[in-house]
């Protein structure tokens, strides 16, 4: 255990990312905010600007430049301006965490340590909400769907799975210590049923994803992964029979698929607009994502321009009826597609792609060992950028956050030569 005597206030900052990120969005990115002025202000004196030396900082000048050209060239530059012209905040986040994590040796185990404790106050609160019907604030479930310190917003699953892989990591960097590995191994099955709780089908879709990529991608441990799994599911199904509430969440998902009387939508789309008689998702994900593909189909290569969705879902060209409206089209992909075409989608999808393959690669090569810490750090980016799911909106400040932040960590531990 590092002493507290250690911890400045740049690392504490940096530490705290996963309760400000639960309680306060505005904290979470003024966090970040001074965070990115002291590593400015720190590399400026110093003269020193190795750490925007990497491939990630190309990527992301030569995506960043192609948004705010895109951008400026649409019909909405008066809307969004603000948002688009500062997403360039998103490098900047990234290189301060990875420079203080280089300059501060203990603050990437600071960190793991108010993640694990993070998911503990979720776990409490959540079953606690779950239990009682309420939080320890009195915060209500959300059509039945648990969503804790998030109150009104049902993204308690979505948080629970984009830092799920931190545990993981600190559950590797103690695989001497059997004490710390029950709990963590405890706390890892308490996760996935919480997750499904939420009823966030999205979550509980990456969850499954994760687990089933720990299981394959981890060749040891075959004992612990038996009970990790088989507890997992023997909870979640029993949760799934002995509750109708979560019943009836996860069976509206399977009705949703199928065209039947049930849905309105049925008297406007054809088949042209769906698989045989099967949506993609549900009716209403079937509208954003056939209107986006509209979009993108009349500029395939640029794109209408980021954020242009919620404006031009109502236009004629596009929309297919009255349900064809959202801010965003519920995935990430079919939203580059529409609004950035196929160079925005090329540099975003050629990450998932570096990731899968990386993968395929340490799955079937089994005369070398490869690192736990690189196994986690790919495990962020295919749970980030698995293309067949529904998502939030790809340039929401709270999502990207999470989005960006563990490649300061993958940057962290390429630079140590972990893997």
């Amino acid at each position: 255990m590092v002493s507290l005597k250690k911890l400045n206030f740049e690392a504490t900052l940096i530490a705290l990312i996963p309760l400000f990120a639960i309680f306060s969005i505005f904290f979470f990115e003024l966090c970040l905010f001074i965070v990115t002025v002291l590593f400015l202000t720190e590399i400026i004196k110093k003269k020193d600007f190795s750490t925007f030396d990497n491939l990630f900082t190309k990527i992301f000048i030569f995506f960043y430049l192609y948004l705010i050209i895109r951008f400026l060239f649409s019909d909405f530059v008066t809307h969004e301006f603000i948002s688009i012209f500062f997403y360039f905040r998103y490098a900047l986040y990234v290189l301060a965490i990875f420079y203080f994590l280089k300059k501060y040796s203990y603050l990437e185990e600071y960190f793991l340590i108010v993640t694990i404790f993070a998911f503990f106050l979720l776990l409490f609160d959540g079953f606690f909400q779950f239990f009682f019907g309420k939080n320890i604030f009195g915060y209500l479930p959300v059509n039945q769907r648990i969503t804790s310190f998030f109150n009104d917003e049902s993204i308690l699953g979505s948080y629970l799975v984009k830092f799920l892989p931190f545990i993981y990591l600190f559950m590797f960097k103690n695989l001497n210590n059997q004490k710390i590995l029950i709990c963590l191994l405890i706390t890892l099955i308490a996760t996935n049923i919480l997750i499904f709780l939420s009823g966030e089908r999205a979550a509980f879709f990456s969850m499954l994803l994760l687990t089933l990529y720990f299981i394959f991608m981890v060749k040891k441990f075959k004992f612990f992964k038996i009970i990790f799994f088989t507890i997992s599911i023997i909870s979640i199904i029993a949760i799934f029979f002995l509750n109708e509430n979560v019943q009836l969440r996860y069976l509206q998902t399977i009705k949703e698929l199928k065209k039947s009387d049930y849905w309105v939508n049925n008297k406007i789309l054809d088949r042209e607009y769906t698989i045989g008689n099967y949506y993609i998702i549900s009716p209403t994900h079937n509208n954003y994502y056939i209107t986006a593909y509209r979009m993108f189909l009349d500029n395939k290569i640029f794109g209408q321009g980021p954020k242009s969705f919620k404006f031009l879902c109502n236009d004629e060209r596009f929309k297919i009826n009255k349900w064809s409206c959202s801010t965003h089209p519920h995935n990430y992909y079919i939203q580059l597609l529409a609004e950035t075409g196929l160079i925005g989608f090329i540099v975003i999808f050629s990450i998932f792609l570096f990731t899968l393959v990386r993968c395929l690669k340490i799955l079937f090569d089994f005369n070398k060992n490869f690192s736990f810490i690189e196994i986690c750090m790919l495990s962020f980016f295919l749970i980030n950028f698995w293309p067949l799911t529904s998502t939030g909106n790809f340039f929401n400040n709270w999502i990207s956050i999470l989005i960006y932040i563990p490649i300061s960590f993958y940057l962290f531990y390429k630079d140590k030569n972990d893997f």
